[in-house]
């Protein structure tokens, strides 16, 4: 991660904490207070493409050649806001919001989601469900019985870092200082081994969520 995003998000985190919220500039600009239950639904992130989204889009592509030189992808959804419905499972309870797309891996059949999100209604780390209790949304990570790894860890500049997997798949998250969120789902192929846990998740420290604040200031 640069320098610069570093001292971004470094410094967003000190601006939250200081107002016992978790806006960063461009909320604050507009005096947005982040829902700590979730955000309410919302037309504007409802399968809406704009700028913002072709922004992620393209920073997400960035980032794939600069993690996986080896492999060459093709989009199957370009990036779009999407709201998260069923947190409390109850259509009308508060959503999350984010930006979401999906890609394949040529020549080998992975497929793999990616999603930045803005904070509300998101609690950092992986919810333990291996003993079969009841699924919290809240928590984007859940660690299942037939998972063979879950961990998390915390970086130097406050980023938490986690992941599942039981062989077949990885699920990784990086919660930034400023209470966004990258994500990434990544499920193997017939024609190829899936990334290491630490490529994967050294890819989703790296995604830069500015275009989801950008967004939220021009709602």
């Amino acid at each position: 991660m640069s320098a610069f995003k570093t001292a971004t998000r470094t410094a967003l985190a000190a601006a939250a904490a200081a107002a016992v919220l978790l806006p960063a500039t461009a909320a604050a600009a507009q005096g947005t207070e982040i829902p700590e239950e979730g955000w309410e639904y919302s037309e504007q992130w409802d399968f809406v493409r704009d700028e913002f989204t072709a922004q992620a889009q393209a920073d997400t592509e960035d980032l794939l050649a600069e993690h996986f030189e080896d492999r060459t992808f093709t989009s199957g959804l370009e990036s779009i806001r999407l709201q998260n419905y069923y947190i409390d499972g109850v259509n009308e309870t508060p959503v999350h919001r984010k930006f979401r797309a999906d890609f394949s891996v040529d020549g080998t059949g992975e497929g793999f989601e990616t999603a930045i999100y803005l904070p509300g209604g998101i609690t950092p780390g992986i919810q333990d469900v291996s003993d079969g209790g009841e699924f919290d949304g809240h928590y984007l990570l859940h660690c299942r019985e037939s998972d063979t790894k879950c961990k998390e860890k915390t970086l130097k500049d406050g980023t938490v870092v986690a992941y599942t997997t039981d062989g077949t798949y990885v699920e990784a998250a990086a919660f930034f200082p400023d209470g966004s969120v990258g994500w990434t789902w990544w499920g193997e192929g017939e024609g190829g081994e899936l990334p290491s846990t630490k490529e994967i998740t050294n890819f989703v420290a790296d995604f830069d969520t500015e275009p989801v604040w950008h967004a939220l200031e021009n709602d």
